[in-house]
């Protein structure tokens, strides 16, 4: 690997979420869905069509050839010209639906290749080049009933080879040629519906998202209690708007009639727009409320999400996911009543983007090497800290991820289970009571597994069991500290004694998340030489450095909007880490019981870089403004 990620918690390869609008056909990315989950017509790609126009010529004039030779030379008895005519009708049927069939079937593979977020270049010329193999095996053979088949043959194994291509990036349900897909085809033909379509219509379908349920199939509301189609429709404008700005969390609350909708977008919290239609008030005098479309919201949500839409006092919990370009991401919805009104919180999780590994967090090089020796040292104990909402969650599940889980046993205590690494026994552990913790964390030291982790460590009895279990296992421990001395401080603190952790300890670490600057609207610009000075960058040729636009530029009296980052000057988040490594020298000191600053001064000696020298690094390389440096350092 090298340099840092892009983004803290992208998954490279796949489609941009700002290209998303631009890519969906007129009336939606999944508009019809029949047959194929269908997807609009080939307007825009006159190339194709005429391509495949001119085979479905050259073949029905090589199907006329044998009856054209007749003008020539001598004329064969009636019967035998009866005879070849009938022969080359058919011929010529043939071809033409064959041409058609071909046809249609490139045409739903240009769109769909953008729908499902793969290689569009490549599988279109894959199946476009199939295509025109067969076609061309189909004319130029001479026996037409060994040239056709052949061609069916090219043309049905390059589309079967991209079916299962993308089969293999798509949920369940927009899945095609599976048996459900056939299913669905001889249902829609035949005009009976099929069990589960007696409820009502799929939800999001014709739009740029679809819902579906945890067992990912599409949801579908019943028709006695489906909520207004207003709230439904601004239920999917606001969460595609939402995953579309990589928004974290999604808030609804609920005040006089009134919807403020509040989205989370790489730590900060910015409006999510009006949910009233333009020109229409979200409650006006004398209307009621289901004729608001700002009541309609929770009742529609809370459908979607399997809850009661009734409660509106007692709190509720409910799970659905969304499918958005081809990716699908997890909604979590929590409800709960207050005296001002309802409030709703909808957590988002892209489950592509959530699996991570730790080249992928943002470290550099050299910490990636770091962190990866110190986990593969067994046993012992490594220690990541981190402020509140900083991404400490996600470094501890990349890290399991760096062990072999079908190899070792690798468990994890967490105060709430919210995600799961595969082949990892994730258990919820509550520490308010120390002594029960304890037992239940020594319970499984007991069956002698490989890897123990334990989240948020606030306990003292749990901290004595993992000194003890760090003699034979390796411990993954967290806690929330604004640097590197203080979660080391503080893991000191709980311990029985310096001695149990200083011969366990290989290195501490501490994080942050700052935000990319927008790459397209970022603005350069000299810096101070006094601030070089200060910042000790004076030896080093730093001509530019990038900082959000001071200004909205102005078009035509309307100000432009960034078509990447949509005025918010940042896209993405990355990692600010800072690695203080446990020498044999530090693991004496620990033990001496030696002051923190000094322990960490002697680790500044050995070349450790604070979180403010790595922020520099990253604000030198281009990728992130001094401003949000200071904003992430300043966190506690």
């Amino acid at each position: 690997m090298s340099g840092r990620n892009e983004k803290f918690g992208a998954t490279a390869g796949r489609v941009p979420f700002e290209s998303l609008t631009a890519l969906s056909p007129s009336k939606g990315m999944v508009e019809g869905l029949a047959p194929w989950h269908g997807y609009g017509s080939c307007r825009g790609r006159p190339v194709v069509a005429v391509a495949l126009a001119a085979m479905v010529l050259v073949s029905a004039a090589a199907a006329g050839q044998e009856t054209a030779s007749e003008e020539v030379g001598i004329a064969p008895p009636a019967l035998a010209k009866s005879g070849l005519c009938a022969v080359g009708i058919p011929q010529i049927v043939l071809l033409v639906v064959f041409s058609a069939v071909v046809f249609y079937i490139v045409n739903w593979t240009f769109l769909d290749v953008r729908l499902v977020g793969t290689n569009e270049p490549m599988w279109s010329a894959v199946v476009l080049a199939g295509g025109l193999a067969g076609l061309g095996a189909a004319v130029l053979v001479p026996l037409f009933f060994i040239g056709l088949p052949l061609g069916v043959i090219l043309f049905a194994g390059a589309t079967i080879t991209y079916v299962m291509h993308r089969n293999n990036l798509v949920v369940a349900n927009l899945r095609v040629l599976t048996k459900a897909h056939l299913a669905r085809l001889r249902a829609r033909l035949t005009g009976k519906p099929m069990e589960s379509e007696e409820r009502g219509p799929v939800v999001g379908v014709g739009r740029d998202i679809i819902f579906m349920g945890m067992d990912d199939l599409p949801i579908r509301l019943d028709a006695a209690n489906e909520a207004p189609r207003q709230g439904v429709q601004e239920v999917e404008r606001i969460f595609f708007d939402a995953i579309v700005r990589h928004a974290t969390v999604v808030g609804v609350l609920m005040r006089g009639g009134k919807a403020q909708v509040r989205l989370r977008v790489a730590g900060q919290v910015i409006s999510g727009g009006d949910p009233a239609p333009p020109g229409r008030s979200p409650a006006t005098p004398g209307q009621s409320p289901e004729d608001s479309v700002a009541e309609q919201i929770p009742a529609a949500l809370k459908q979607l999400a399997g809850l009661n839409p009734e409660e509106t006092r007692k709190p509720q919990e409910g799970r659905l996911r969304a499918v958005v370009g081809g990716q699908t991401f997890e909604l979590r919805v929590k409800t709960q009543g207050s005296v001002q009104g309802e409030q709703i919180a909808v957590r988002v999780i892209d489950l592509a983007g959530s699996r991570m590994a730790i080249g992928d967090l943002g470290l550099s090089e050299e910490q990636v090497q770091a962190l990866s020796e110190a986990l593969a040292k067994r046993p012992g104990i490594v220690l990541v800290s981190a402020p509140k909402n900083s991404g400490l969650t996600t470094t501890l599940h990349a890290c399991l991820r760096h062990f072999d889980r079908y190899i070792n046993t690798v468990v994890a205590f967490e105060p709430h289970v919210d995600l799961e690494v595969e082949n990892v026994q994730h258990m919820a552990l509550s520490q308010e009571d120390g002594a029960s913790a304890a037992e239940a964390v020594r319970e499984q030291l007991r069956l002698a597994p490989d890897v123990v982790a334990v989240d948020s460590l606030s306990s003292p009895e749990v901290a004595a069991v993992l000194a003890e279990a760090s003699r034979q296992q390796t411990v993954l421990v967290c806690l929330r500290a604004s640097d590197a001395g203080q979660a080391l401080s503080r893991l000191l603190a709980l311990v029985p004694s310096p001695e149990a952790l200083a011969a366990g300890l290989w290195l501490v670490m501490n994080q942050r998340l700052v935000r990319d600057l927008c790459p397209v609207c970022k603005e350069a610009y000299r810096p101070n030489p006094e601030f070089l000075r200060k910042a000790n960058l004076a030896s080093q040729r730093v001509d530019v450095l990038y900082r959000p636009p001071k200004s909205v530029a102005v078009e035509k009296g309307n100000p432009v909007i960034c078509p990447r980052c949509n005025n918010v000057r940042y896209a993405g988040r990355t990692g600010l880490f800072e690695l203080m490594a446990i020498d044999d020298e530090a693991r004496a000191m620990i033990g001496r019981g030696v002051n923190v600053a000094d322990i960490r001064a002697h680790a500044r000696k050995s070349g450790m870089r604070n979180l403010q020298e790595e922020g520099l690094a990253l604000v030198i390389a281009g990728r992130t403004s001094i401003e949000e440096v200071l904003r992430a350092v300043k966190q506690t």
